[in-house]
């Protein structure tokens, strides 16, 4: 993707962030997201992932890639990196189709820490 094609993209987006209508959306995004960051640094202290790393907002992973964390785990004796987008349920299969490659989980405000972190683990055990 071109790179002014790219930047238009993301102005386009954070323009529509702004409408009232979209705000409600935008903020449960946001406490999905939270949700997921401590999640997944409890995963961490648990010793089942390594380590994590959250794209940057509007950034290119996340706008083209559809990537929204990276997660560290080991396989064996080996590093890996799990690429992970994370999503409300009602937009999961359209990531699915926009992007095949990436594991995607769909999280809801009732979706308990237990299943939440189930769905991260079957992400990661998909990607080995």
């Amino acid at each position: 993707m071109k790179r002014t094609k790219f930047l238009r993209l993301r102005e386009e987006i954070r323009k529509k962030r702004q409408s009232p209508q979209e705000q409600p959306s935008y903020e449960v995004g946001k406490r999905r997201q939270e949700k997921i960051i401590l999640l997944l640094q409890e995963l961490k202290e648990e010793g089942i992932i390594r380590d994590f790393l959250q794209t940057s907002d509007l950034s290119f992973q996340d706008i083209v890639k559809g990537i929204d964390f990276f997660i560290v785990y080991v396989d064996s004796t080996r590093y890996r990196i799990c690429s992970l987008s994370v999503t409300g349920g009602r937009w999961l299969e359209e990531h699915k189709c926009r992007h095949p490659e990436i594991p995607v989980i769909g999280i809801t405000e009732n979706d308990t820490a237990v299943s939440v972190k189930s769905k991260i683990m079957e992400a990661i055990n998909h990607n080995r």
